[in-house]
């Protein structure tokens, strides 16, 4: 009894001074076992797995050489019953390198590559990769990055990666990590601009699909991350902001916020509120766990909005010359939150961010969107709503593309009733004949069924192919489902009166009828054949 007494006084102290989960600060709790997010507190069904990942990344923007230059340590878990022998690394960047399968993929089907062809450099260079102080054998196939381990990675067991790496942007690329001209600053979008390891799953095993500009798959874990950039530059990212005074300070934030601007005419030149200063920079730190991905935005003329909603924090971050017009957007992004929630499970990250970022896409806590109110709001609502199934689920994209962009476009339109009723909220039409002739528009109708119908009109229903990369046998092809879902269709002449109807097939077929008959109709029965 005496042992047993001294056992447990020795374990008091351990105790009471274990980190508790806390995924707003550092250090890494992710693993704890009282995380309710971690999948080994919550298993869906005996012996299921899934890796773990910690990325600890130090960043510098050299926004002279358009070039983030970065050390990246790695965290790796192998929570799998299988010894690793090699590893896979996501360079997503890659696909917009001369001669990349994307690049293929556009020319086969008609692109015109012509003006890309002198355009800078703009992917991710591995300078070094070590691990336990070894430099690891690699092979390169464009955006995949294969890697030998020097010792097999039992299961059970971690082992750590430190990558030495450049990312590049380029104007005018056709992709989600923008770089463009903000009068006369530079905006820059990080998107998958860091080496991503691989996802191996009990089904596949390794994911070595070739990023073809589509869709992603990634380990949960945490990121720690200090972007360093030029002092003017405003930054937010996923995860919480861990030096708000630092970089942040009161002063600097009240002179930052959107509703001194909003009766700033549009898209007049914005004033300058910190004056750019050679070799002057800022560190602004980062932290996020239960996430899969990390991604940040950055402009000298983001002004800023907030609101919150169950803890959550809500911000809106605009270009000054578009700042009159997003006043609601941090209000807007609260209610997405609310309403998302409250319908489909509540949202687990400690804030979201809405960026005026000429985009429409999503990332961990934070979206890249455009346009102004209303406009902006069935964006918003879809681009937030990724984080249900994208973010928090993380399911494979590109294997079950319905739970990406279908349930989604489904929950656009969920949401956009829940918070504005079911008509659409948009613009007051500016002319008589508008206001004669525009009908008010349904949002079921305007965000799935006639989203459906582009895509039918199109000829974009039937099945797509991805292309995959094996790790014994190289790029092979295979067949993808597009899922889509069939809502209830109003009838045949109230879709053909209404205004998007006239418009779409005047452009597209010079008329509304096809031989008499109402071209819906024709398509209808057509697709049912």
């Amino acid at each position: 009894m005496r042992h047993l007494l001294l056992a447990f006084v020795a374990l008091v102290p351990l105790a009471t001074t274990a980190q508790r989960f806390d995924d707003r600060h550092p250090p890494n709790t992710y693993r704890n076992a009282d995380n309710p997010h971690y999948w080994k507190n919550r298993p869906p069904y005996e012996g299921y797995w899934q890796q773990d990942v910690h990325y600890l990344i130090k960043a510098r923007m050299d926004d002279e050489r358009d070039v983030v230059d970065g050390d990246l340590t790695l965290y790796y878990h192998n929570n799998s019953p299988d010894t690793l022998r090699y590893v896979f690394f996501h360079l997503y960047q890659e696909a917009y390198v001369n001669g990349s399968h994307l690049e293929q993929q556009m020319i086969a089907e008609g692109a015109d590559m012509r003006r890309y062809r002198n355009m800078a450099y703009a992917g991710t260079r591995i300078h070094s990769l070590t691990s336990g102080g070894d430099t690891l054998a690699t092979e390169q196939d464009n955006t995949i990055l294969k890697v030998w381990l020097n010792e097999a990675l039992l299961p059970g067991e971690r082992t750590v990666f430190r990558i030495n790496f450049s990312t590049h942007w380029a104007m005018g690329l056709p992709r989600r990590m923008k770089l463009f001209n903000a009068w006369g600053s530079k905006h820059y979008d990080g998107v998958h601009w860091y080496p991503r390891i691989a996802v191996y799953d009990r089904k596949f095993g390794w994911d070595t699909q070739q990023h073809l500009g589509m869709e992603f798959y990634g380990d949960f874990g945490t990121f720690d991350v200090d972007l360093d950039f030029p002092h003017h530059y405003v930054v937010d990212a996923t995860g919480v902001l861990q030096n708000p005074q630092e970089v942040m300070p009161a002063e600097l934030r009240a002179r930052l916020d959107i509703a001194n601007f909003k009766n700033k005419p549009w898209n007049e030149r914005p004033s300058v509120i910190t004056p750019p200063e050679p070799g002057k920079r800022k560190v602004w730190k980062f932290h996020s766990e239960n996430t899969h991905d990390f991604a940040f935005t950055a402009d000298p003329t983001y002004r800023i909005g907030e609101a919150e909603w169950n803890g959550v924090q809500c911000i809106a971050l605009a270009q000054e010359p578009h700042a009159s017009k997003w006043q609601n957007a941090a209000d807007y992004c609260a209610k997405v939150i609310e309403a998302h929630s409250t319908s489909f499970g509540m949202y687990v990250y400690p804030k979201m961010i809405v960026a005026d970022a000429r985009d429409g896409m999503e990332y961990p806590m934070l979206t890249l969107d455009s346009g102004n109110d209303p406009n902006y709001r069935g964006l918003f609502v879809h681009e937030i709503g990724h984080n249900w199934f994208f973010g928090m689920v993380g399911n494979n994209e590109t294997y079950r593309a319905m739970l990406d962009e279908g349930f989604t476009q489904f929950l656009t339109a969920w949401g956009l009733e829940r918070i504005d009723g079911d008509t659409m909220v948009v613009d007051t039409p500016r002319t008589r004949y508008e206001r004669r002739y525009t009908l008010p528009e349904l949002a079921r109708e305007s965000e799935v069924y006639y989203s459906y119908q582009r895509d039918a009109v199109r000829d974009k229903l039937p099945a797509s192919t991805r292309t995959a990369m094996s790790s014994t046998t190289g790029p092979t092809r295979a067949p993808v489902v597009m899922a889509t879902c069939t809502p209830r269709r109003p009838p045949c002449s109230t879709i053909c009166s209404t205004s998007w109807v006239t418009r779409y097939f005047s452009r597209r077929c010079g008329t509304t009828s096809i031989g008499g008959k109402c071209a819906i109709h024709m398509w209808r029965t057509s697709a049912s054949a």
